[in-house]
């Protein structure tokens, strides 16, 4: 349990999700805003969401046993 690239993973698992959140919120409000603006804004957003919920465990997963070696884990 103790693994540092699995405490990486987790890490940015809740850094991913919490962006998740924060970037849908974001799009919803840009598109109460502006309901006749076509799709770009908020399809590039949707699309950042989901390749960040994605790629942050990916690369928590590698600077997790980076960041632990530094600290003289």
């Amino acid at each position: 349990m103790s693994d540092p690239a699995f405490i990486g993973a987790l890490v940015g698992l809740l850094i991913g999700v919490a962006d998740f959140f924060v970037l849908g919120y974001m799009r919803d409000m840009m598109a109460r805003r502006r309901a006749s603006e076509p799709v770009g804004p908020g399809l590039a957003l949707n699309i950042a969401r989901f390749t960040q919920l994605i790629l942050f465990p990916i690369v928590g997963w590698f600077v997790g046993p980076v960041v632990a070696s530094s600290l003289g884990g």
